[in-house]
C-alpha cells in the first residue's frame, strides 16, 4: 500500500529524455504512482523525476544540466539509461535509480503495471525492449540488457484500453521492435502484434524498424493497408565498408530493395525517414561521397543525422582512439548530410500538394486553429475548432514549405 495515503498527494514533476520507450515508460510510471499530483516542471514540485539517455554525448549533457537546475529546486530521482552507464556522473544530491520499476518501488506504487498515463492524442506503446545487435557503436544493449518482449495477451489489454479511451492511432516502439517475439516461446512476431492493433485501435504506427526484419508477412500487411504510410527504417551509413565496421545487418543495396518494395506497395509514395551517423571511425572521404550518394538515390522524406558521439565500452570507441574523424570533418558533415534531407524533406511535402489523408488532431494551437499529424508522419494546421484525438479527412496544400489541411 502507498505510504502516502491519507497524506496530501505529492507534487511530482517529471522530464522524459530520448526515445519513445522512454516516454511510454515515464508514463507508465506516472500511471502507476498512487496518491500523487503530477505537475509542470516550471511549477514547484516535491520531486522531480527525471528519466535521463546516454545515447550521445549531447544527450548526456543534456540530462546533466537539467540535473544541476532541478537539484536547487528539490529533491530529485534519476533514472533510465543515463543511470544504467557504467561510470555515469553523479551530480549534487540527486538519487540515481536505474530503472522505472524501481522509482515506482521507492515511491512505495508497488509492481510497475504495464499501464501507461496517456496524454498524447496517438499513444506509444512499448512492446519489447532490449537489443542483442550489439553495433559497434551503439551503448544500448550494455544498458537495456537482453530482448525481454511485452506478451502478446498484455498488448492486446493496453490496446483495448486505448480504444476505449477513445484514440484512433497507436505507435507499436521498442529498442529493437523486429525482434520481437525471439525471446517468447508462443511464436508470437511483430506481424502479430500489427494484426491485433488494426484489429483493435484501427491505424498502426511504427517505431524504428530495420530493413532485414520487414519479412513478407510485414509486406502484405502494408499492402493490405494496415500499417501507416511512414517508415522509419535506419541506414546509418550508405557505405558498405562503414556498414560492416558498424556491426549493421545489411549492405546498401539490401536497404535500397526494401525501401523499393515497400514504395511500389503503397498507390502514392510513403514517407520514408532515417537514421545516419556522420564521420564514424573508419569513414573516409569515398566513403562519405557513397554515403551522399546512396541518400540521394533513395526517396527519403527526412533524416535525422548525429555527428559520431564515442561511447565507452563500444568497439567503436576504440576505433575512434585509432582512426578517429576530426571533429571539424564531423561537424561538416553532417552539415551536408542536413541540407541534403532538408532538400528531400522539402520536395517531398510539395509532391503531397492536392493530396487527400486522414490525420489526427495532437491539439489546439489558436482560435479555430488545430495542429495535426497525417499518416504520413506530415504535422498540419487546419482550421476549424476540432477536439483532440479526432480523426479528420483533409486536403492537403503546400504552401512555401508549410503544410495546411482542408477538412473534407
Amino acid at each position: 500500500m502507498n505510504s502516502f495515503c491519507g497524506q496530501k498527494p505529492l507534487k511530482i514533476a517529471f522530464y522524459t529524455f530520448g526515445c519513445k520507450v522512454n516516454l511510454f515508460e515515464t508514463d507508465q510510471l506516472k500511471s502507476s504512482l498512487n496518491n500523487v499530483e503530477i505537475v509542470s516542471c516550471d511549477d514547484d514540485a516535491d520531486i522531480f523525476i527525471i528519466n535521463g539517455c546516454t545515447v550521445t554525448a549531447t544527450a548526456e549533457a543534456q540530462v546533466r544540466n537539467m540535473i544541476r537546475r532541478f537539484v536547487k529546486r528539490g529533491r530529485v530521482i534519476v533514472t533510465g539509461c543515463f543511470v544504467r552507464k557504467k561510470g555515469c556522473e553523479k551530480i549534487g544530491n540527486a538519487e540515481y535509480v536505474p530503472t522505472i520499476a524501481e522509482v515506482a518501488r521507492l515511491l512505495n506504487a508497488g509492481e510497475l503495471r504495464y499501464d501507461a498515463f496517456f496524454t498524447r492524442s496517438r499513444p506509444f506503446i512499448k512492446i519489447q525492449s532490449g537489443c542483442d545487435q550489439f553495433c559497434s557503436y551503439c551503448v544500448i544493449p550494455y544498458v537495456r540488457g537482453p530482448l525481454n518482449s511485452v506478451p502478446l495477451p498484455k498488448i492486446e489489454e493496453l490496446l483495448q484500453k486505448i480504444a476505449e479511451e477513445g484514440f484512433h492511432e497507436v505507435v507499436l516502439t521498442g529498442i529493437h521492435i523486429g525482434k520481437y517475439g525471439r525471446d517468447l516461446a508462443d511464436g508470437t512476431t511483430l506481424a502479430d502484434v500489427i494484426e491485433a492493433a488494426h484489429s483493435i485501435v484501427g491505424r498502426v504506427r511504427l517505431g524504428s524498424l530495420e530493413s532485414p526484419e520487414i519479412d513478407e508477412r510485414i509486406f502484405r500487411q502494408a499492402e493490405e493497408g494496415l500499417i501507416l504510410p511512414h517508415w522509419h527504417i535506419p541506414l546509418q551509413s550508405g557505405s558498405d565498408p562503414v556498414l560492416k565496421a558498424m556491426n549493421r545487418p545489411y549492405k546498401c543495396s539490401d536497404f535500397a530493395k526494401s525501401i523499393e518494395k515497400l514504395a511500389n506497395i503503397y498507390k502514392e509514395l510513403p514517407a520514408f525517414g532515417t537514421d545516419i551517423i556522420a564521420g564514424f571511425p573508419t569513414e573516409t572521404e569515398r566513403d562519405f561521397e557513397e554515403t551522399l550518394r546512396f541518400i540521394g538515390s533513395l526517396p527519403f522524406a527526412y533524416g535525422h543525422v548525429f555527428p559520431f558521439s564515442p561511447r565507452e565500452g563500444t568497439p567503436a570507441a576504440v576505433l575512434e582512439k585509432e582512426s578517429g574523424v576530426p571533429y571539424a570533418e564531423k561537424r561538416e558533415r553532417a552539415r551536408l548530410l542536413r541540407e541534403l534531407f532538408a532538400k528531400k524533406e522539402a520536395e517531398f511535402k510539395k509532391s503531397l500538394d492536392g493530396r487527400t489523408d486522414e490525420a489526427v488532431v495532437e491539439e489546439k494551437t489558436g482560435n479555430s486553429i488545430c495542429r495535426a499529424t497525417t499518416s504520413t508522419y506530415q504535422d498540419i494546421e487546419v482550421r476549424g475548432e476540432f477536439e483532440k484525438r479526432s480523426l479528420l479527412h483533409v486536403k492537403l496544400s503546400c504552401r512555401d514549405g508549410k503544410l495546411t489541411g482542408e477538412p473534407l
